[in-house]
């Protein structure tokens, strides 16, 4: 008996010296406290904070959250403020509403993206490329992000690796573009007004528009007149989609590149071939001052 109590001691003895190595210096009571405290802090924090409302992502992963990644996208703060701020953009919207996949809506595929121009470039890759938007959605905001050069990558695997790159750019710039546009009141295009007062001019180009479109909706977007008349007559002339050369050119292609994309059967030296024509029927239109004058 006596032996076995001298054991106790001995044990609680060394016991006491191993617990203050541990900065609890307070007696074991103190240590128990803390070691229970802290044990039940952890617990309560894991339950009260879920998945997915964690701010940022970062502050409560050590900034190694994978879903967070490269698109920031993990916090549902993030995904939903991102659809809200698209979907109540009216100027936006309307320019979008033409690239959305049937069926959808502008809300629901703006989920998951980490900013507005994610989802913009996104949306004209796919409509550029004729790419599912549902499928490159889930590689540029899936578990594993991607960029949007390697999501292209895997869903046009025929594409060149210069390929991918530009229309990458390209679609980064369509993005830039309809942003600005969205965030500026809705205003005509400086060159507008000389068009109007030529009622011959104006007449021509009316005929040349897409149904329902007028004047100003068509030339917004464009630098001068002389890139905006030319853009309609190589739609006219090789019919093609002026929405679709449009959105090209605007976005900083030039006018033969845009031809050859939309039209891929002509090669670039015919498409450069019948952008120079174009841009000469602008000419004769009256428009090569302006569009000297006007260029920045």
């Amino acid at each position: 008996m006596t032996r076995t109590r001298a054991c106790i001691g001995m044990t609680f003895v060394l016991a006491i010296p191993m617990l203050a190595q541990h900065g609890q210096g307070g007696g074991v009571g103190r240590v128990a406290g803390s070691v229970s405290g802290a044990a039940t802090g952890a617990v309560n924090s894991t339950v009260s904070a879920p998945a997915g409302k964690q701010g940022n992502g970062a502050s409560n992963n050590g900034g190694n959250d994978k879903t967070q990644g490269a698109n920031g996208a993990s916090s549902l703060g993030t995904s939903s403020d991102v659809s809200l701020r698209v979907s109540q953009n009216a100027g936006l919207s309307a320019q979008l509403q033409p690239l959305l996949p049937a069926g959808t809506t502008l809300a629901g595929d703006a989920t998951g993206f980490r900013n507005q121009g994610q989802f913009v470039a996104a949306l004209h890759v796919a409509h550029n490329l004729n790419i599912p938007f549902d499928q490159l959605k889930a590689r540029l905001t899936g578990s594993n992000p991607v960029s949007l050069g390697k999501a292209i990558e895997g869903l046009r695997p025929d594409l060149d690796k210069k390929t991918v790159k530009s229309n990458t750019e390209l679609a980064d710039r369509q993005a830039e573009r309809d942003l600005e546009q969205s965030e500026s009141a809705a205003k005509p295009a400086p060159f507008l007004t000389r068009i109007e007062s030529n009622t011959a001019l104006a007449s021509r180009l009316q005929a040349l528009l897409p149904q329902g479109s007028t004047l100003q909706q068509a030339s917004a977007g464009f630098k001068n007149e002389g890139q905006f008349i030319a853009t309609l007559e190589a739609a006219k002339t090789l019919n093609l989609s002026f929405v679709d050369l449009k959105d090209r050119v605007t976005g900083g292609q030039s006018l033969g590149q845009a031809i050859h994309a939309l039209k891929p059967t002509l090669s670039e030296e015919t498409s450069d071939s019948a952008a120079i024509q174009a841009e000469e029927q602008a000419k004769v239109l009256g428009a090569g001052n302006a569009s000297a004058s006007s260029k920045p």
